[in-house]
């Protein structure tokens, strides 16, 4: 059985992780204090670890060195959760066998999924498309779904109410849950039921302070027919709802209190402290590395096809995303700042000399360092090659692992 090490600040995140990866036949560990992390990990081995780092992430940083340092761990690949950083400061995280860096709010069914890629287990994703989100007004709750019933956001669903129920010290909760804008029937069954079973199992959450807002005469039925459901209420129509359930002494205007829970930002957003967590669907991003977790970004630059395959194969291996170029024109033209972290190149070129790229490179203010991995050369021919800009230069072939870490060892994080 495959083993995951979760070190993890925000325990609902490491609680709903474990349940998650449990049901894919993985064992999971898990550390609440970073600073045991270096021992749990030398005690139990896992396939792959999965660190929580903070803005002050010295105690992280601290581990990140022990474990590169030690044969017993150094080859543990990890993916770290963290706030937003420069892409140099990411990519230099590469050398301590970082392979995955999610910023917060993490983007779930791209983090679950380089899981599954690490520990090469095929994990259970549910991808049908879903808008799930919580608003609060005072001790009313409104969950709103739309386009579907997602069971992975319905089971993160019960994390975060349990959340803001604790964090905002709500005693006496009132759930509503709009289905409004979903057409449901009897195929749905299992999902609804894991829907109204998420949110009866937060611990302050009674059946009979829980209303269903839905126009199917399926849910009706499936509510009315269950004896577990016995005290929801269904209803059509929002405002008669809201005129059951509502605190007078708060607003006696209904109107007022829509109009303020649609204009009350949604939970994760007044908090960022939260399980900050998203899924890829759920809205548009520009930067895509930020969204698949990308550390590193590398060009290859080689034209050896065959040569240009192994070496994009033992990078991507390590967890980086590679660009393959077997001339260098055709890089120049895909060049752009900041678009690569490192850059490989094979002074062997079919049109241009690398002697001349590399001029070419030096010249550009934010130019990547450059590691020559070339078939041996003169020492003059070296020479030119290290003071024409490139960062070292190594002699094919080299081992995998070799290759990798003297090449991420050019990496270093800003400080």
């Amino acid at each position: 059985m495959k083993k995951v090490l979760i070190a993890d600040s925000h325990p609902l995140f490491r609680d709903f992780l474990k349940q998650k990866l449990s049901e894919d036949q993985i064992e999971v560990i898990t550390t609440q204090e970073n600073r045991d992390i270096y021992t749990k990990v030398l005690s139990t081995l896992p396939n792959l670890i999965i660190l929580d780092m903070e803005e002050d992430n010295a105690m992280e940083m601290e581990f990140l060195e022990k474990k590169i340092q030690d044969s017993n761990c150094a080859d543990i690949p990890v993916i770290i959760t963290g706030p937003k950083q420069d892409r140099s400061n990411i990519a230099a995280f590469a050398k301590y066998g970082v392979i995955k860096y999610f910023e917060k709010p993490v983007q779930f069914d791209m983090f679950f999924k380089s899981i599954g890629t690490v520990v090469r287990v095929p994990l259970s994703m549910d991808t049908t498309p879903c808008i799930l989100d919580l608003h609060r007004n005072n001790n009313l709750i409104f969950i709103e779904l739309a386009l579907g019933l997602n069971r992975e956001k319905i089971a993160l669903l019960q994390f975060k109410l349990s959340e803001m129920i604790e964090r905002e010290r709500i005693e006496n909760p009132k759930i509503i849950i709009m289905l409004t804008n979903l057409e449901l029937t009897f195929v749905d069954g299992y999902n609804l039921e894991f829907l109204i079973d998420n949110v009866l199992a937060c611990p302050k959450v009674h059946a009979k302070n829980v209303k269903i807002l839905s126009l199917s005469q399926f849910v009706r039925e499936m509510i009315n027919g269950h004896s577990n459901y016995s005290g929801i209420e269904m209803a059509s129509n929002l405002s008669r709802v809201l005129n059951d359930i509502v605190d007078t002494s708060v607003t006696s205007d209904v109107s007022d209190l829509i109009t303020n829970k649609f204009l009350t930002p949604s939970y994760e957003a007044e908090d960022m402290a939260s399980i900050a967590t998203r899924f890829s669907s759920d809205s548009t991003f520009k930067d895509a590395s930020a969204k698949s977790g990308t550390v590193l970004t590398i060009a290859i630059i080689d034209s050896d096809a065959s040569n240009l395959e192994l070496t994009k194969n033992i990078f991507e291996q390590a967890g980086a995303t590679c660009f393959t170029f077997t001339k260098g024109q055709e890089f120049l033209t895909a060049y752009e700042d900041d678009k690569f972290d490192l850059i490989i190149l094979d002074v062997l070129l079919a049109d241009q000399t690398g002697l001349s790229l590399l001029q070419r490179l030096h010249g550009k203010p934010h130019s990547p360092p450059i590691v020559v991995y070339s078939q041996s050369l003169q020492k003059d021919i070296i020479v030119k090659v290290l003071s024409a800009g490139a960062s070292t230069y190594l002699v094919k072939p080299q081992k995998p692992n070799v290759l990798v870490q003297k090449s991420l060892s050019i990496l270093k994080l800003k400080e």
